[in-house]
Parts: structure tokens; sequence; C-alpha cells
């Protein structure tokens, strides 16, 4: 059975919200209180959280949600009596037929760390335990990389619950031990996940998808990758899927997946747990996860560089992110426009599911032809050239400009240059000559919020409104 899947998405709607207001408005049927309980985590989603699920007597429950990894890179002085004691941990873990060698680092939650015979990615010692998973750096290397970069397991953060930001407090207090003169700790990347109970997509649903990203991969009931053909997809093996993902893990990607499956195949059984913590929860039913995962390119776009920006901004996010892949039921609506179908029961309860706070800024990319600019100007003066009879281009690029100073003055050329000055200034799109590789590669970006968006350079280039583009298309 052939499916299609939409690409369809306002990158306005995005930026502002209005995608989100549209996802709370459209999910048919009565929504109930999905406010976080009184007295339990908060992350822990109660039973209040069930929406009838359009079509079925079911009930769609969020279950819970939260990070469930975050990779933090930490800038600062690495003390000298640890930048000594490093290479004889290493070296003692090369040697030891046992993986049991500790580190000079302190001991995270009262447990000890341990040094790893190898290093990882360009990083010379690599120092793990069930919560952390360290990576430090000689420093006399010069590479330009953070002294250390810390991974925090997917375990550590729901076992100490918060929706993983006491794990994260941990591991920021524990910093100030690794680095005694201070730190500056800014956000790699992370995941965000909603796991939902009640909701099994099937092939036939993947007609609903209306999302941003180029490609999508569908994996039948086996876990195995269905080839794909363009847009169109057939399952030989039946109806079902284990997963559907889209996006680039260093920007923005979103996996569903049916987690009660993947339990079984990582041996995270602990998960059943937290799920437990939801009265909601029948242990006999499937557990489906919705999980974003924004890289560091997507990020700093929205400027989200330190911790305190993702605590803000961490609802926002996951609002963004629902928009940006929206699953939504096409035989409830007669309208053509695919943003304009109701979004399913499942969708509906996991936009509710998070309060409407922080706002992320409109992301803007403008990138002024240069090179085009650059080929135009030459063209023109060729042509004086050709009609003059000069022959040295640069004496008939002093001619032109002796002749525009006697037409408009030296106020009047400084005045027309003062006004595309302040333009450029207004939008942030002033672009480097050199230092950044040919000119048809310069790129900038301007940070708006609203609709404060102005637009320039509409003649220059046309794309959408004329000056954004697509998350896929921006020039790197």
């Amino acid at each position: 059975m052939p499916v299609k899947v939409v690409r369809d998405v306002s990158d306005r709607e995005l930026a502002t919200g209005e995608a989100s207001a549209a996802l709370r408005s459209s999910g048919g049927g009565q929504v109930g209180n999905l406010e976080p309980g009184v007295g339990v985590d908060p992350y822990i989603m109660t039973p209040t959280n069930a929406i009838n699920e359009i079509g079925c007597n079911s009930k769609v429950n969020v279950l819970s949600f939260g990070i469930d990894t975050i990779y933090l890179n930490f800038h600062g002085e690495l003390p000298e009596n640890l930048l000594l004691l490093l290479p004889g941990a290493k070296e003692d873990a090369q040697n030891s037929p046992i993986r049991e060698d500790l580190s000079p680092l302190p001991p995270f939650l009262g447990t000890n760390l341990l040094m790893q015979p190898k290093g990882a990615q360009h990083y010379d010692y690599l120092i793990t335990s069930d919560d952390l998973t360290i990576k430090l750096k000689d420093p006399s290397k010069g590479l330009p990389l953070p002294p250390m970069v810390v991974r925090i397991s997917s375990e550590c953060l729901w076992r100490l619950g918060g929706g993983g930001w006491p794990a994260i407090d941990a591991v920021l207090a524990w910093a100030h031990e690794v680095f005694p003169k201070g730190y500056d700790v800014r956000v790699s990347s992370f995941h965000q996940c909603g796991d939902v109970q009640g909701w099994v997509p099937v092939l036939a649903d993947l007609g609903g998808i209306v999302k941003r990203a180029d490609t999508i991969e569908i994996y039948d009931a086996d876990g195995e990758k269905v080839e794909e053909d363009g847009l169109e997809y057939t399952l030989a093996k039946g109806d079902a899927i284990q997963g559907v993902a889209a996006g680039r893990s260093n920007r923005l990607r979103m996996s569903i997946y049916d987690k009660s499956k993947e339990l079984k195949k990582s041996g995270k059984e602990w998960f059943r747990e937290i799920w437990a913590q939801n009265d909601a929860y029948t242990p006999d039913l499937p557990v489906w996860r919705v999980e974003p995962q924004y890289g560091r390119e997507f990020l700093h776009k929205y400027r989200i560089e330190t911790v305190e920006d993702l605590r803000a901004q961490q609802d926002a996010l996951f609002r963004y992110a629902l928009a940006w892949f929206s699953w939504r039921d096409r035989q409830l609506s007669d309208l053509a426009h695919p943003q304009r179908w109701p979004v399913i029961a499942a969708w509906s309860a996991l936009v509710e599911s998070r309060p409407m706070s922080g706002s992320l800024p409109v992301a803007r990319v403008i990138r002024p032809k240069l090179l085009r600019l650059s080929q135009g100007a030459y063209g023109y003066l060729s042509t004086i050239m050709a009609i003059t009879g000069e022959t040295d281009e640069e004496a008939a690029l002093a001619r032109l400009l002796a002749d525009v100073r006697r037409q408009k003055g030296v106020e009047g050329m400084r005045d027309v240059l003062r006004k595309k000055q302040q333009r450029y200034k207004e939008v942030g799109a002033r672009v480097p000559w050199a230092g950044r590789g040919p000119l048809a590669e310069s790129s900038d970006e301007r940070r708006v919020s609203g609709d404060g968006l102005v637009s320039v350079h509409k003649r220059l280039h046309q794309w959408g409104d004329g000056l954004v583009w697509p998350d896929e298309q921006v020039p790197r």
C-alpha cells in the first residue's frame, strides 16, 4: 500500500508559535485538564492527561515527559595536579586486565569514575560511570575543543526525577570540583521525550504526517528500515510499523517509535517503573515515544546556549518540534491544505501536556548574493568600457566614480552609503568580503522576535517571502 508523506509547514507559524496554537485548537474532541498534578513529580503526568482518541474507544495518556539525554561542553582551566595524574591513570587502565581503574576525577553522587584505556573522538581521556560519560583533552595539544564534554545518561536523568533537571544541576555542582577556578558551560545537544499510551500508528496513518524534513525513515514491525522511493513507501510485511524518523541530528531530528518494544532490546526495563508512577499506565499496552533531538547547530540558531537558556525554553522547543513534525488525521477533514487537517489525539495530548512558557526568537538567514552583485557590477563596468573604448579596468572604474561624484556630489554619495549601511545594520545582513571562503558561500543570520522582519534584498534573492531559507537549505 503506497503512502505519501506531506512536507508542508509554514516558517512563520513555526517561529512565532502560531503552529503550536493551531495544534492546540485542531485536536478534535474535548481535551481534559492536562496540567501536572499537585504533590507529584510534574514530569510524570496524572490520569487527567487522558483525552478520547478520535475514532476509537481507547484513551490517550501522556505518561511522562523529560530530557532523556544531554551533552554539556565545559570550558575552563583544568588544575595542574589533575593534568599530571591523567596520563598515569590511563596507562594503568591500559595495563590492567580488569576495567576497574579509578580516574583522578572526583566521585559523582558518591560513585567513583573509571578511566578507560582509550580516548574517544579527538579526546585523550575517556572516563565513565553508569551516570556519566566524560571526555577530557590534553590542553597542550591546542585542539579547538572544549576541555571537557559530559554526557548524562538516560538512567541518571530519570532516576533523579524532575524531568532531568536535578541530574543536570548535580553535574553543574560536581563540575566546580573539576574546575576550581570556575567554568563556562554550553549545551551541545539534547533529547526530549514524551511517552504516550493509547496510540499505535500503522502504515496507513503515515499519510497524515506534515513535516519540514526532506526525507523520512520508516521501520517495519521487525525494526528493519523500509526501502524508500521518493515519498512513496510500501511494506511487504503488512501495515505494522515500529518507528518513524525525520531530520538531521546536528540540527533537528524527530524520532517516533515503540518504546516498550525498544526496552526489550536495550535492556532498560527499569523505565517501566517510571511509567508505573502514572496511575493510568497499563503494563500490557504498548507505549510510543515522541523524541525530538536538538543538535548544536539548531540550538545556536535559536540562541539556546547555556543551561539556563534551555531551562527557560524547554517547553517552547518542544512545541516547536511538535509543529515542525506533526501527525494529523486526514480522514476528518475535506480541506486540501494538510496543515489545516486536525492533529491526532496523541499529538494534541502532547501539546497540551506542556505549559505555554518561553518563546523562541524568529531566526532568519539572509544571504546577500555578493558574488552576483560583483558579477553585475563588473558587467556594467565592462559595458561602459566597451562604449567608451577604455581598456584599463581600474581607469574605467576611476572614471565611473568621478562621473557619479559630479552628478551626486561627494555628500550625496555618502548619504546613499549611510542609508544602505543602516538598512543592513538593522537586519544583521553584513557579510565580509573575505575570511569565510568564496563570496558565493558567505552567509549570516539575524534573529528577531514576532513579526519584526525587515524586507530587504527581495529582488536579489527570491525564496518564499524573499528572505527565509528553509532549515534544510540554509548554507553552512
